[in-house]
């Protein structure tokens, strides 16, 4: 079983369709903006007081002929521990999946062919050194992009900044790095030849007001023949800071489980 997913700045993660929940353009109010380089660097490095981030995150790519959709449950420490399991998908084979990543190790399991991929490194990581990590490439990629505030938003019954981001017209060729989303769901759509090289020229991202936690994210790919496909990741309902019981990101497998050890 190869390794799908990775955790996004994801994490992560992404839709022309919104499924569920409310989404309405806010009225500006006599509050101050936010500065929308802080916004961007948000979907990087999150809030102070954000602990931990428990939700169902729902996830769609459409070319306007298909449409590929998966449902997540997702539980997020920022910034090595990570736990998601697909609850539903268009896509039969990723049913009941579940990736687990911390300090020393990162498991997929695939219930179908119950089997399970490892990956361990060398040293654990330190959350503060990942952190420092982001905040670098949160200020590298700021030289890339120009960066437009919208407004506040609902999402999942929590306000949310919303920011377009557009890449440069001299870095356009490499597109856009994906802040939130996964291109893996993007490569399933049967229109899509997984050798193509995808572009993302365009970015909506929305950050919570609150956590400074990115709560959902909308893409446009193009591909080699400038046909364009749109992926949005969107977290239906979300909690932060739910004291999380010991265990929640480490993955025992059962003895019956075939295991590949990625090296």
């Amino acid at each position: 079983m190869g390794a799908r997913r990775l955790p996004l700045v994801f994490c992560l993660l992404a839709v022309v369709v919104v499924l569920g929940g409310c989404a309405v353009l806010d009225v500006p109010s006599s509050d101050p903006e936010p500065d929308p380089e802080t916004v961007f660097e948000a979907a990087f490095v999150h809030g102070d007081d954000l602990v931990d981030v428990r939700g169902e995150r729902t996830t769609t790519v459409t070319d306007g002929d298909e449409t590929v959709t998966e449902v997540a449950s997702v539980v997020e420490r920022p910034y090595v521990e990570y736990r998601s399991e697909v609850l539903e998908s268009s896509m039969a084979a990723t049913a009941g999946d579940v990736y687990v990543s911390n300090a020393t190790a990162s498991w997929w399991y695939d219930p179908e062919s119950n089997a399970a991929s490892v990956y361990e490194v060398d040293e654990p990581h330190e959350n503060e050194a990942v952190e420092a990590a982001r905040a670098d490439q949160a200020e590298r990629q700021l030289e890339r992009y120009d960066l437009e505030y919208l407004g506040t938003e609902t999402v999942a019954d929590r306000e949310t900044y919303v920011l377009t981001v557009e890449a440069k017209d001299e870095v356009v060729e490499d597109g856009i790095s994906v802040l939130v989303g996964d291109t893996e769901y993007v490569y399933a759509l049967e229109t899509v030849d997984p050798a193509d090289e995808l572009v993302a020229l365009e970015q909506t991202i929305w950050i919570d007001a609150e956590y400074e936690y990115p709560l959902k994210e909308e893409l446009v790919f193009e591909g080699p023949n400038g046909e364009r496909k749109t992926m949005t990741e969107r977290f239906e309902e979300v909690s932060f800071n739910n004291d999380l019981p010991d265990g929640t990101f480490a993955f025992e497998p059962a003895e019956n489980v075939t295991v590949d050890e990625i090296e």
